[in-house]
């Protein structure tokens, strides 16, 4: 794996002896690259190369000059920094991880307030779909191809870390204890792997939401009310999130898209956090998979909504969707997930039959494709995954489809939702590679020092889907029929 060290051939050499101290080089595969099923996908290779040679050129002082230092037998860096070839290992080490990056369009881009991203489309009333053939004297169709480019905002991920004395102590005689300091390296990769790939995961869902998003207005949830219920259903579902862009400042960009508005006893209600920090009052909790929402307070405790009381809701769903009913009813389980299979076929040909696009990947939680394993033709329908996993990915194929599992915190997929598309889709862009700041000395409550270290890295990522090229995702939701009722 070159990881675009060709070009600078001091910083290959710190490389290779900064794996062998970490212990990556004697690490099994199947441990190192055990979020993308023991093996590093070509996608996520590529696309470190080009992330890692921007992050090179940016730090070349500051390696050349650890190239000399870190070199031999002890470490001997400032103690009022965290060595270069540290942040380019969990940089390599986190985009290694990132199961989501070989389903999109990955590079790295020049920091700014904003970044331009352009693209292509499919023209369907141009030539190409109806045809090119034109005889003498006939005016000549333009090209079923149309380029243009869209904006996209920087997103700062930002993560402090309390360093041990054995960090400090690079700056010391002793040999560094390098145990320590790989345990750092791999929870840092960790956090910034899960939180990056949840972004681009629920990104996709939220761009196959978007497509065909139709809005409903002054819901009357208040006919649903008995004084006892507590959970009600929306007449439309799955729900469209709300999507708000921010500056770097944190200011918003413009005005929300599919908004949510709840009004209970004529008061607009925001949605509940979870964080426990809201002012008093009432808060709305809402499953947008399913459609069903509820009431609760600052603490998070269900309320009652009184019978008579006003209680409205305005919001957008999605039509991009084909909504299976898991109730078996009369039939048997191996029967009934053969129509999901069934199902599956068709939103794969909406795809590539009307839209035209690739579905080659899919997406799903493993208790979902454990549910599909029922199926009496799974068999003839799937295959489970091999030592490829850009081909078949880490769940199997389904109609030929390789299937990758939507596990991690954060998700918006949960057990309800599969998702069908093509990939390279979405742009992921990284502007700012992870780079740590200062050691500070670290104090107590009482103001005394602890004997560690505080610092805190940040690295800034765009990540956007072009409109036009939503339509290249579709979904399938999973309900019951009998269990979504006001309860």
């Amino acid at each position: 794996m070159s990881e675009g060290l060709d070009v600078f051939p001091a910083v290959k050499t710190l490389q290779e002896n900064i794996d062998k101290r970490l212990g990556l080089v004697d690490l099994p595969a199947s441990r190192r690259f055990f979020a993308t099923g023991g093996t590093l996908p070509e996608a996520n290779r590529k696309a470190a190369d080009k992330i890692l040679t921007a992050f090179d050129t940016e730090n070349m002082i500051r390696l050349m000059s650890e190239s000399k230092r870190l070199s031999g037998g002890d470490g001997l860096v400032s103690d009022a920094s965290i060595p270069a070839i540290w942040e380019r290992t969990v940089i390599r080490e986190a985009l290694y991880q990132m199961r989501a990056l070989e389903l999109v369009d990955a590079n790295a881009a020049k920091f700014g307030p904003s970044v331009s991203i352009p693209y292509s489309y499919r023209d369907t009333t141009a030539a190409g779909v109806n045809n090119t053939r034109t005889y003498e004297g006939q005016g000549i169709k333009r090209a079923g191809v149309i380029q243009t480019a869209e904006t996209a905002y920087p997103v700062p991920q930002k993560l402090a870390f309390t360093i041990s004395d054995e960090m400090r102590h690079l700056t010391g005689a002793a040999s560094l204890n390098w145990d320590a300091v790989a345990e750092n390296q791999a929870n840092a990769s960790r956090i910034i792997a899960e939180d990056t790939d949840r972004s681009l995961l629920n990104e996709i869902l939220h761009a196959s939401d978007e497509f065909g998003a139709a809005a409903v207005s002054d819901e009357d949830l208040e006919l649903q009310a008995d004084g006892a219920k507590t959970i009600f259903v929306l007449a439309q579902f799955p729900v469209v999130r709300p999507r708000a862009v921010y500056d770097l400042q944190g200011s918003q960009i413009g005005s929300t898209i599919n908004p949510i508005t709840v009004t209970y006893n004529a008061v607009a209600r925001d949605e509940y956090d979870g964080t426990g920090t809201q002012a008093a009052g009432i808060y709305y909790v809402l499953d947008y998979n399913l459609g069903e929402i509820y009431l609760v307070d600052e603490a998070g405790d269900i309320q009652t909504p009184a019978n008579g009381t006003a209680y409205t809701i305005s919001y957008s769903y999605t039509g991009n969707v084909h909504k299976f009913d898991t109730d078996l009813g009369s039939a048997d389980a191996d029967v009934h997930w053969d129509t999901f299979l069934y199902r599956y076929g068709l939103r794969k040909s909406v795809i590539e039959d009307d839209r035209y696009h690739m579905a080659n990947f899919g997406l799903m939680s493993g208790t979902v494709m454990t549910q599909i394993e029922q199926a009496k033709q799974f068999g003839a329908n799937s295959k489970r995954p091999g030592t490829n996993l850009s081909m078949d990915g880490n769940l199997g194929r389904v109609k030929d489809v390789p299937n990758f599992k939507t596990a991690g915190p954060g998700l918006h997929f949960g057990d309800q939702r599969v998702l069908i598309g093509e990939r390279g889709i979405t742009r992921f862009r990284l502007t700012k590679p992870w780079v740590m700041g200062a050691l500070e000395n670290q104090r107590d409550s009482n103001g005394r020092f602890t004997g560690q270290k505080e610092a805190f890295g940040d690295q800034f990522i765009v990540i956007h889907t072009p409109s036009q090229l939503k339509r290249a995702y579709t979904s399938i939701v999973l309900y019951s029929a009998s269990a979504r009722v006001a309860r």
